[in-house]
């Protein structure tokens, strides 16, 4: 795991307070050869993603807003939105801002199975395709229009396997080869794509898979099931890709049944949302999430002036609109805004080549950005195209119902708690619906 994650970071180093060497985040362009920019914003606005996918479709906003505001490029930008709510809704929500409202670009989308389908559909219509919170392998490897500004999934499952068979490994006094784990998803692109390469770590290791499961997470109502044989296995850890609704039914039912969960990490989804937080209340303490960090996982005062004040500007504007600033605000914001900021001033124009071969030219180092991660880009041509390397994942834990670094060591900004978790004996607190 840290010599993996350090690969990634070489310049990405800010989690842990060590501050990477600056270069200027703004392109100096007299005359860009893009003046306007009219934007789609692909999000769900409505069905049962839509109170996470807020989050994201805000962050581009704010960054739309802020981009015409300074006018440092002489482009202005139009932001047009459509409603995604599920993979059908994604192909349709392309074709409505390509065709009906003039879109040239589009971003999006929260959701790797809206994602799926929505980068496709922009592909046939010519259209560059922006996913600034998706993590699903495929985005970027089945098209090729796709600049991606997170990180993939296969980095994710990858990311959170290896620190179970590691730094959980050790934290708990067992060793990789008498490690027992459960891997358990949703059936959807995102849970998918996330779980086979945690798989394929564990097959790689001499830990034990003791359970594979997945369920579909739109319709699971009852995970009773599983948790019994959950406990029946008595597993060292659980690695758990869901979303919001199916986290919170997992941990309520283990609650209920009084099945013990020695330690548990999500990868993305539902377990770095702040409602999940929320449901589990002092319960949330203890529990894993591996993810790309963000502004409130990171040492900030690590970062240059440019993006503390970018940061600040970020956080006023969540504020003044009554919102909350999650993981996906950060992600989706400074997505757009190096899309915006990094990528269109760059472009000879705003087609699929140009702009990708203007991505291609993007060396942003991690102190300029308010994630935490830097931005290079895979150029055309090449396997995953379009995707963001320095997009880097990091374990965080909740601590006093906050995310924080907490693995590897160098990155760290907080030591690991509750580990193994406490017994249901010892939480009294309820979990709610």
């Amino acid at each position: 795991m840290r010599r993996r994650i350090a690969t990634l970071v070489q310049t990405a180093a800010l989690a842990a307070g060590v501050l990477a060497v600056s270069t200027p985040s703004l392109v100096q362009a007299d005359t860009p050869a893009v003046q306007s920019l009219r934007l789609g914003a692909l999000f769900p606005q409505s069905g049962n993603l839509a109170f996470g996918a807020a989050n994201a479709l805000q962050g581009v906003q704010i960054a739309v807003d802020l981009f015409n505001e300074r006018n440092s490029h002489g482009i202005t930008v139009e932001l047009v939105t459509a409603d995604a709510p599920d993979p059908a809704g994604g192909a349709a929500g392309v074709r409505q801002l390509a065709t009906s409202d003039g879109a040239e670009v589009i971003i999006g989308t929260y959701a790797s199975a809206i994602a799926s389908a929505a980068a496709p559909a922009a592909e046939r219509l010519g259209i560059p395709y922006i996913e600034s919170t998706a993590f699903a392998e495929g985005i970027t490897r089945n098209t090729n229009n796709v600049i991606r500004t997170t990180i993939s999934s296969g980095a994710l499952g990858a990311a959170a396997m290896d620190f179970v068979l590691t730094g959980l490994a050790e934290q708990l006094g067992v060793a990789e080869g008498d490690m027992r784990v459960v891997l358990l998803h949703t059936d959807d692109e995102f849970g998918v794509s996330i779980a086979e390469a945690a798989l394929e770590r564990i097959q790689e290791s001499s830990a034990t898979l003791a359970l594979q499961e997945s369920y579909p997470a739109a319709t699971t109502r009852d995970l009773s099931s599983v948790l019994l044989r959950i406990q029946g296995l008595e597993p060292h850890a659980v690695v758990h890709i869901a979303q919001v609704p199916d986290a919170t039914l997992f941990w309520r039912q283990a609650q209920q049944l009084d099945v013990y969960l020695p330690a548990v990490v999500g990868a993305g989804g539902g377990y770095g949302q702040s409602e999940f937080a929320n449901a589990l209340g002092d319960n949330i303490n203890g529990i894993f999430n591996v993810v790309p960090p963000t502004s409130g996982s990171i040492n900030t005062d690590a970062l240059s002036p440019d993006a503390q004040e970018l940061l600040q500007e970020l956080g006023e504007r969540v504020s003044a609109n009554g919102w909350t600033q999650g993981p996906y605000t950060d992600w989706a914001f400074m997505g757009t805004w190096i899309f915006l900021d990094q990528i269109v001033p760059r472009a000879a124009s705003l087609s699929i080549d140009d702009l990708m071969t203007a991505a291609a030219e993007v060396d942003v180092p991690a102190t300029e950005s308010v994630t935490g991660f830097g931005f290079r880009f895979v150029p055309a041509g090449e396997p995953n195209s379009g995707q963001n390397m320095m997009a880097i994942p990091v374990v965080q834990q909740w601590q006093d119902g906050t995310l924080r670094v907490a693995y590897p060591e160098e990155f760290a900004v907080t030591e690991f708690t509750n580990v193994p978790l406490p017994t249901w004996d010892e939480r009294t607190e309820e979990i709610a619906d």
